[in-house]
């Protein structure tokens, strides 16, 4: 696999008996990208999720994530991955350190366990240097990791992503940067983008 793509799908499908849910998609993640996975409710991104977090057998196709194929080394798949759920949840107005001591008390950790944690994420995440600034301060990025795969239905979030895919019944009918897509279709916002393929499928 080319280092640089943390995903990579090609020709993947799910289908239900006479139901295709996702139909023979193909696109890449690259290594340290915003990439967005777009689609009204229905179109298909929570069946491919499923493929690509290995909670689901393709019915055809092949993926892989992190190196790892998603039909055969599901397992490794699931330990390479982290879910972040739609709004950041730390606090803004306590340090790194503050955060993971106030967020293992809630998950019921000892003070000594804590303090092992704190030390451990710290290092394997190399926030040594920023481990004692306010959260607030800190840029997008170092909140939220190195490659996010952000899925939604809400087409405005797909401004804050590099490249976004946006599925229309089972197939992805647009893959680009924000920018080239408003061009390429002549308009402002990424809603009238969807609104656009939508009608023209219909």
């Amino acid at each position: 696999m080319n280092e640089d793509k943390i995903i990579s799908v090609k020709n993947l499908s799910k289908v239900f008996g006479d139901f295709t849910a996702v139909n023979n998609i193909s696109f890449e993640v690259n290594k340290g990208e915003i990439f967005g996975f777009l689609g009204a409710n229905g179109a298909g991104k929570t069946t491919a999720m499923k493929m690509l977090i290995g909670i689901s057998k393709p019915s055809s196709g092949e993926a892989t994530v992190a190196g790892f194929d998603v039909k055969t080394n599901s397992e490794m798949v699931k330990k390479s991955i982290g879910y972040m759920s739609q709004k950041f949840s730390m606090y803004d107005d306590l340090t790194i350190k503050e955060n993971i001591t106030f967020f293992g008390g809630i998950y019921g950790l000892t003070k000594s366990q804590i303090k092992e944690k704190t030390t451990q994420l710290i290092e394997e995440l190399q926030l040594e240097e920023v481990a004692n600034k306010l959260v607030g301060s800190l840029p997008l990025g170092w909140k939220q990791g190195t490659t996010l795969f952000v899925t939604t239905h809400y087409m405005d979030e797909a401004e804050y992503c590099d490249r976004v895919s946006i599925m229309v019944e089972g197939k992805i009918e647009a893959l680009d940067t924000p920018k080239t897509l408003k061009k390429q279709f002549n308009v402002d916002s990424m809603n009238e983008v969807f609104l656009k393929l939508a009608r023209n499928i219909e």
